[in-house]
């Protein structure tokens, strides 16, 4: 698997946003978003065996994020069967543009989809799976939300696995207060980045 790092940290946004875990981060992306905070480019290169012996006995919850998780599918479906195995709790984040097999979806405790506005993203799909949160954000580049966007496609949704977090890449994240106020307006959950307001990987 090509690798950008590998490190244990606390979650800073969506649903586990607090708790610690630790992060695999894949590179390669299939989308090119004004402002993305990843340098995507692989500084490891790891068999999926190699990789579960550098993370053996580092805790039992585990994040695989990116880039974008799903562009190395084969490895990603080997490297999820075999942390289910071992009991792990695993996470992944993803931009929804891939879908992942039913039967590897049903193997991970949570997926944060992230949708980006203009991006193919298949939302039919996540939506109705239970364990799959819908992370929205909200901002002026042209792959964010807008309110009106939001207060159009929200209603059809769970709000329950529905979260709105602010765009921002500065720790004073100055779009964090209309984000809250439109996900109390909306019904649904609110998510920071505490990483950026901490300034903490």
């Amino acid at each position: 698997m090509k690798l950008i790092e590998i490190f244990r940290s606390l979650q800073g946004e969506g649903p586990a946003m607090g708790r610690p875990a630790l992060f695999i981060r894949l590179s390669g992306c299939n989308l090119n978003c004004e402002g993305c905070d990843t340098d995507l480019k692989p500084s490891l290169d790891l068999s999926v065996l190699e990789l579960l012996k550098r993370i053996e006995g580092q805790g039992k919850r585990v994040i695989i994020t990116g880039g974008e998780p799903t562009l190395q599918m084969n490895e990603l479906v080997d490297l999820i069967c075999r942390l289910y195995s071992r009991g792990m709790e695993i996470h992944i984040e993803s931009n929804g543009t891939n879908t992942i097999p039913l039967d590897i979806l049903e193997k991970i405790h949570c997926a944060v989809v992230s949708p980006k506005k203009g991006s193919d993203f298949n939302l039919g799909f996540w939506a109705n799976k239970s364990n799959v949160h819908l992370k929205f954000v909200l901002g002026k580049p042209d792959w964010c939300w807008n309110e009106e966007e939001l207060k159009q496609l929200i209603p059809i949704l769970d709000r329950e696995r529905v979260w709105i977090m602010a765009y921002g890449t500065d720790q004073g994240m100055q779009n964090a207060s209309e984000a809250w106020d439109l996900a109390l307006k909306l019904g649904t959950n609110y998510s920071d980045r505490l990483h950026i307001r901490l300034k903490r990987s």
